[in-house]
């Protein structure tokens, strides 16, 4: 019967490992999603064909964003922090493919977005006015167009 115990015991914690139970929150994990993202001196170039969601709002920030609270009524009308510049909804269930023109920042953000030797890429999946997940991609900043 000694060994029956081990056994047991040793199944429902190797149940609890794998189901996210010990250590942080499961959403600390993430899902892995192909993302590639790339720039141009007037673009910002996105290519996420794993990313399947119905409607996904895109933002572009300067500075690290805010992480997707757990809670989620929290997560009603969610964004990635006030420095960050919405750059649209797109319909992506079958993908997400897009070409951001850099004159879609707001002039008065530009000098925070000029400053950053790298960016941040959100994409938030949205259900309604809840944000049922979100990642993120950090990348250089585009280099400067020639003059």
């Amino acid at each position: 019967m000694g060994p029956d115990r081990r056994l047991i015991a040793g199944l429902v914690v190797a149940t609890v490992v794998a189901g996210g139970c010990v250590g942080g929150s499961s959403l600390d994990f993430g899902t892995p999603v192909n993302l590639h993202v790339s720039t141009t001196p007037t673009t910002v170039e996105l290519d996420a064909p794993g990313w399947f969601a119905d409607i996904s709002a895109v933002y572009l920030c300067p500075d690290e964003p805010a992480r997707l609270p757990d809670d989620a009524a929290k997560r009603v009308k969610w964004t990635p922090g006030s420095e960050c510049e919405f750059m649209g909804s797109y319909p992506s269930s079958d993908g997400l493919k897009l070409s951001l023109p850099l004159s879609g920042l707001k002039p008065e953000r530009r000098p925070a977005f000029d400053a950053a030797p790298d960016w941040y890429l959100v994409l938030m999946d949205l259900d309604g006015d809840r944000v049922g997940s979100a990642i993120n991609s950090k990348f250089h900043a585009p280099s400067p167009a020639p003059s």
